[in-house]
This record gives C-alpha cells, structure tokens and sequence, in this order.
C-alpha cells in the first residue's frame, strides 16, 4: 500500500516538475520575443516598414520560403541516408517529421537543446532504439557545426575585407561563436579518435575538482563521464569504416547550410538591391550564425534580429534593414516555427490515435 502511495507520488512529483519546465521555457520565449520586438520597433515609423515589405517582391519571398523548408528537409535526406547505411528502414516521410520536430523544439528552448531529445523520442516511438538514434543524430551534430566553421573560414578568406568593414561591431559575439564552437568540433574530435587522452584529461579534472571540494561525489561524476564517453565508441569505428559516407554528409550539410543563408541574399533580392554579391551576403549571414549559434537564447531570438539590424544596416540601406530583417527572420524562424508545430502537432495526435486503436481504446 505505501509502495503504491509512493511511486504514485514519485511519478506526480515527476509529471509537476515537467510541466513546470514547459510553463518556464513558455515564459522565457514569450519574454525574449516581446523584448525583441520592443529593442526592433522602438523609434521606428511601423507604417512605412509595412509598406516596404509589401512592396518586396512576391516571387522572392515564395522562393525564399521554398530555400527554408528545403533547409529543414535536408536535414530528413541526412538522416534518411545514415539510417539506410546502418540497414535501419525508415521512409523519407518519417525522417521529415523528425526534422520538423527537431526544428520546433530547438527554436523554441534555450541553445536549440531540446531539439534532438525530442527527435529521439519520436524515434524511438517508431521503434528506433536511442543507441542509433543518438549515433544517427551525433553525426548530423558534427557536420553541421563542422560546416559552419568552415564556411566561416572560408568566407572570411575570400571575402575578409568585405566582412571586417561590416562585421567589426560584433567581434565580441563572433570570438564566443568561434571558441564554442572550435572546442566543441575539438571534442567530439578527440572523443571519437583520442578517447583514451580525453578519457585520462577528464578523469584528472574531475580528480582536481574533487579534492579541492569544487565538486562532491567524485565517483558519481567520474560514472556519468565514463557513461558519456562510451556512446562514442561504435561512432568511431563506423566513421574509421565507412569515410565516403562522412563525406557525403558533410557534403548535404553543406548545401543545407547554403539553402537557409542564402534566404537572406533573396531577400536582399526581393527589394530590387544588386550592389552586393550572393556570395557576399551569404558571407555575412555566416558570421552571424556563427555569432549567435551558441547564445542561450531560443532560435538566437533578439542576437539574431540585432545583428542583422548592425551587419546589413549599409548593405540594405536604412529604409530597407528593417524590412529585411523581419523578412529573412520571418520566413527562417517564425514561419518555420509555425510550421513546424503544426507538422509536431498532427504527427503527435496521428501516433496517440493509433496507439489507442491498437490498444482497443476509443
């Protein structure tokens, strides 16, 4: 009887504790949004921004929207094409509602961290186990961050005096972008090929933190370390094995990456601006993912609308910065989330509906 009372308890006190985190990560998205807003519109005659955006061009705008599903679907080609490798039979449809999913739940929590565990649930409901949905998504991880430095280096090569004229205002933001990111490509690096070293690293920095009382419970720390670090060892010999099939992935990744920066460009379009290349927009686009990529904000919201607001301030002019931010942002983050929780949502209730069915429920 008290056993029964108290894993009822356990399991309520776990069911509070959730909706407790979903009602906080409400209020803090609803927060940043309306401080986004008040930082965007303040000072700003509000009549003519619409204006401006009515008199965009329609065709680009509809190609723009086209470039940012076609960003989310590339992801679902990703994962498709590593769960074919593995011989795991997932239809391209599945892999879409997995992108979609991940899409909502990364744009709308803190760091994009809720994206993938919500992708590995939705797996493992399809009856995909969480050894290969983690090892399919870690990849994923890995090259898009990958990409996205080195799409960074290499618009900063060829277009460097472009960047700096434009790009110096946020520095600062660009070096956290680049130090987070470096160390993280750097850890998986050595997780996957060096484990041993970073093994040894890890354990000597937990040992270091214990007996200077910084941590407790070395032991229980050095378990979740050693925990962490084995999920990396079937990663590693799939890449020693299969190295065309990294490429390929970067390959895609890259592509993706090109389809989401590139909205920016046919924005710029859609205005009747040509000054600047498409390679030159882009450029700048790069830095700014870069920059706010590791912010804790949901979606980058409100670093994202103020760097572009500082970057293209030149490059669009000032009647039309404004216009172009709401446009670009708009259809990459706030159109997308609406699809995508639409997409979430419809997935979610088809499952349950089956569910019961099978279950004999009504």
């Amino acid at each position: 009887m008290n056993n029964g009372f108290n894993r009822f308890r356990v399991g309520d006190q776990a069911l509070t504790k959730k909706y407790l985190k979903v009602v906080i990560n409400t209020l803090f998205l609803i927060a940043v949004f309306v401080a986004t807003a008040y930082i965007v519109f303040k000072d700003q005659e509000i009549g003519a921004v619409i204006d401006s955006i009515h008199r965009a061009k329609k065709s680009y705008i509809i190609l723009g929207m086209m470039l940012s599903i076609a960003f989310v679907c590339s992801e679902s080609l990703i994962i498709h094409y590593l769960m074919h490798t593995i011989r795991q039979g997932v239809s391209i449809v599945r892999c879409i509602i997995y992108s979609f999913v991940g899409f909502f739940f990364s744009a709308v929590t803190p760091s994009a961290t809720g994206g993938q565990p919500m992708q590995v649930v939705w797996m493992r409901r399809d009856g995909i186990s969480v050894a290969v949905s983690s090892f399919v998504l870690m990849i994923v991880t890995a090259a898009y961050k990958t990409v996205l430095i080195i799409m960074c280096a290499i618009a900063a090569i060829f277009e460097w005096n472009f960047i700096s004229s434009y790009a110096s205002s946020i520095w600062f933001l660009i070096i956290i972008g680049i130090i987070c990111n470096v160390s993280f490509v750097l850890f998986l690096v050595f997780a996957l090929f060096r484990q041993s070293w970073l093994t040894d690293t890890i354990g000597k920095v937990i040992f270091w933190l214990g007996k200077h009382r910084i941590i407790k419970n070395r032991e229980k720390w050095l378990k979740k370390a050693w925990k962490s670090l084995s999920k990396y060892d079937k990663s590693a010999d799939y890449i020693k094995q299969n190295k065309p099939v990294l490429v390929h992935v970067f390959l895609m990744t890259i592509f993706q990456r090109l389809c989401l920066f590139a909205v920016t460009y046919v924005v710029y379009r859609a205005f009747g601006l040509h000054n600047a290349s498409a390679v030159q927009i882009i450029s700048l686009q790069t830095i700014i993912a870069l920059a706010v990529d590791s912010l804790p904000l949901p979606g980058a919201m409100g670093a994202s609308e103020s760097s572009f607001l500082i970057i293209f301030l030149t490059v669009f002019g000032e009647e039309f910065v404004l216009p172009g931010m709401l446009l670009s942002r708009g259809i990459t983050y706030y159109a997308m989330i609406i699809v995508s929780a639409v997409i979430t949502l419809v997935s979610y209730l088809l499952v349950s509906r089956k569910k019961n069915l099978e279950s004999g429920g009504l």
